[in-house]
């Protein structure tokens, strides 16, 4: 028999029926049936209403600081300014001032990983089809290696940090199995991390390969989405023909690429207030959506943070539908625009199919560089299938130089996936570039934070009370306190 404490007061939660579960005593359960460790796989394993990642978008480029009227200078607002300029105590302000819900991102992956470990463990014993054995493993490694992955890319360096190698860098705990040590486990290496990730997601891939034909919707993971995640995974590592080989099986059951000259947002008017658009079950192109509500994170509208100009400046305001799907003019506040992506989600991040062909332009735009001189036309093609769903009046990409291609891919990225939590990961990946943060008092002084090239703030600080629980685990390198320069 399993011991599954840990689960008991999530389970309860959850679910006012015990049906599926077998009562062992007041506070464990042994899960029976393979329906019964689906059932704990989605109420509790996915965490449709749970905010995985509430801070990341406001440390990128993406978004600068603002002058709002005397009242937007309130303590929740100027306990944003902490994560807005990397300071290594953080967690330390928005604790201060009672803002826990930032803090949990640590604890909410591996409360989560633990599911799926709980799962994975018991389901050989369960009683059910194949079938159903297949599909509930396959999301169940899915998610963990889902999980992993944010785990890897917020609290250690990047697998690809220059002048030394993935072996070399500190990761995160690897926690495979549902039972808790108490002396606690040491973080391994980014390389051991992504090792069990692949793991998990190639046996995931096998596994839900096997039930394409198996429909279950939009909120849990299918062989396309399995597919999609291993195409980002070896994106990261650089490992291009995975990428390639994954985006190719994805495609083959992935909706089609949306086109925004005949698609409307239900509110084309107020795009904020459409409940189609780009991060919802609705939009033609989602694959697989979770997560709870943006509005739990920093947001970029009512606060002192907003879209950057940098960001806005690369579309084509008169030809890019993206300019004006994704954000909304506003005249009567402080902002130029409103961040409208989300319109009126409930969820806080999609997969699409638009990311399968970015992934695979950019690891054919590596080979190319790399002086395999036929997959820079693949690159372009792959751009120009996106872009001619995305303009107005749509003019091919020509190809040029490889440098000129790169970057091509990574403008036509941050275009296309803006606050769906992708850009601080791709910074860190592209050699994690020196990004400056203005923060603009209410007297209208304009002050300076910069995260430097390489910073250590690139990875994010292990939360104090992860420390506490766990004596193996080391503290990241913390950057000084950032004091601003004065403009």
């Amino acid at each position: 028999m399993r011991n599954i404490y840990i689960m008991a007061c999530l389970i309860a939660v959850l679910t006012s029926c015990s049906d599926f579960l077998k009562e062992v005593s007041q506070d464990e359960f042994e899960p029976k049936t393979v329906t019964a460790y689906q059932e704990l796989l989605n109420g509790v394993g996915y965490g449709t209403t749970t905010t995985f990642d509430p801070i990341t978008e406001v440390l990128t480029d993406d978004v600068e600081g603002c002058q709002g009227a005397s009242y937007y200078y309130n303590e929740t607002n100027l306990a944003h300014l902490a994560v807005y300029s990397w300071q290594p105590d953080m967690y330390q302000s928005l604790a201060d001032h009672k803002m826990t819900k930032l803090l949990e991102s640590y604890q909410t992956f591996y409360k989560r990983i633990m599911t799926c470990n709980l799962v994975i463990e018991g389901l050989d014993d369960a009683e059910g089809t194949e079938e159903e054995k297949r599909q509930t493993m396959g999301e169940a490694l899915a998610l963990r290696a889902h999980y992993f992955f944010y785990l890897v890319n917020m609290y250690a360096m990047p697998y690809n940090t220059p002048e030394t190698t993935p072996d070399a860098l500190p990761g995160v705990p690897l926690v495979k199995a549902a039972e808790i040590k108490d002396e606690g486990i040491s973080r391994s290496s980014v390389a051991q991390v992504y090792a069990q990730i692949c793991q998990d997601i190639e046996e995931a891939c096998r596994l839900l390969d096997g039930n394409k034909a198996l429909p279950v919707g939009v909120f849990r993971i299918n062989y396309v989405a399995a597919h999609l995640l291993a195409s980002r995974v070896y994106l990261y590592m650089e490992n291009w023909d995975k990428v390639i080989e994954h985006v190719n099986l994805a495609l083959a059951g992935a909706p089609a690429l949306c086109d925004l000259n005949s698609y409307q947002l239900s509110n084309m008017d107020y795009p904020t207030q459409a409940n189609n658009h780009f991060i919802s079950k609705d939009f033609p192109e989602v694959i697989f959506i979770n997560g709870g509500a943006r509005a739990n994170g920093i947001v970029t509208e009512g606060t002192l943070i907003r879209v950057s100009d940098d960001l806005l400046d690369l579309y084509d305001a008169t030809n890019d539908w993206r300019r004006s799907m994704f954000f909304q003019a506003n005249s009567y506040m402080y902002y130029k625009n409103w961040m409208a992506k989300y319109g009126r989600s409930e969820q806080e991040y999609v997969w699409r199919t638009a990311e399968l062909y970015l992934n695979r332009a950019e690891a054919y735009a590596a080979k190319y560089a790399a002086g395999e001189a036929a997959y820079g036309q693949k690159a372009a093609e792959d751009l120009n299938a996106l872009r001619q769903n995305r303009l107005k009046n749509f003019t091919p990409y020509t190809l040029t130089t490889a440098e000129d291609l790169m970057n091509f891919c990574h403008n036509e990225r941050r275009l296309e996936l803006c606050f769906e939590h992708h850009r601080w990961f791709d910074l860190r990946r592209y050699g994690m570039p020196s990004i400056r943060h203005a923060w603009i008092d209410n007297t209208g002084v304009r002050s300076i934070y910069t995260l430097q090239k390489k910073d250590p703030g690139y990875a994010l600080p292990i939360p104090q009370s992860a420390l506490d629980l766990n004596v193996s685990l080391v503290q990241n390198q913390l950057s000084p306190k950032r004091v601003a320069e004065i403009e």
